[in-house]
């Protein structure tokens, strides 16, 4: 296991979390760029493949792009249009906040899912309810929801090759839309079942009279783990430097 595998994942999500809400007042775009290949970095030493890291990354461009272009056209800027095409005009200034909003997302994103890779969700669960109070009521049911989204796309695969067994073919863009709600309500009435079978088997073993509980693993916090929150810390404070040493950085506060 890598070094992030081996972090409490409580600890970790807390530093994600803070470096996350930290972009949020962060306006350039060079700044969220150096977090971005922070991020990137922690994937890999997480264990992460470059290939598993750029079809991530590809989604997350996508949606980029929207924010760039909706602020380079729509944002309330001042000064004169940069270019114009037909009834649309777009601003340097709503570009470039719009580049700074979409790099910011794609860093946050991208660290959410080194996060996601670099943490097994039991191990999280148990942290949470250890380390930051959260009710077992609470975490344990989330944690059997969340090992069930794997089968989505198995079971979406094996409804639309029913479909078309039964000689089921869409025809035009109404016929392809009918199919897709047929096929979500067949997902969405499989999950019913299946959370319906969760309940009554955790109803079955009293998991909501326990009012106390023992558990296999223990989330222990160690002194590496204040060491990564220590070199977090060191390196988010290193690239705002390294960021406002190179005259880019740019927050909400001015």
């Amino acid at each position: 296991m890598s070094f992030l595998a081996r972090r409490d994942p409580t600890v970790k999500l807390a530093v994600v979390l803070g470096i996350s809400l930290l972009l949020i007042f962060v306006i350039d775009p060079l700044t969220p760029v150096l977090f971005l290949a922070l991020a990137i970095a922690a994937a890999l030493a997480g264990g992460a493949g470059l290939g598993t890291i750029l079809r991530a990354l590809l989604p997350l461009s996508i949606l980029g792009v929207g924010f760039v272009w909706s602020n380079a056209v729509f944002a309330a800027t001042q000064g004169p249009a940069t270019w114009t095409i037909g009834p649309v005009h777009a601003s340097e200034a709503g570009l470039r906040f719009g580049l700074a909003i979409a790099i910011r997302g794609i860093a946050i994103g991208m660290m959410s899912l080194a996060f996601v890779w670099t943490t097994d969700p039991t191990d999280l669960v148990v942290s949470l309810i250890q380390h930051a109070r959260v009710p077992f009521r609470i975490g344990y049911p989330l944690l059997a929801g969340y090992r069930f989204l794997p089968f989505f796309a198995d079971e979406y695969a094996q409804v639309r090759l029913a479909r078309r067994v039964r000689g089921a073919v869409a025809r035009g863009p109404l016929g392809r839309a009918r199919e897709a709600v047929g096929e979500l309500v067949t997902l969405l009435s499989d999950a019913t079942r299946r959370a319906t079978r969760i309940a009554i088997a955790m109803d079955a073993r009293a998991f909501a009279a326990a009012t106390e509980r023992t558990y296999y693993r223990e989330a222990r916090l160690g002194w590496e783990d204040a060491l990564f929150v220590v070199g977090s810390a060191a390196m988010t404070l290193g690239l705002l430097f390294l960021s406002a040493r190179i005259g880019s950085l740019r927050t909400l506060f001015g």
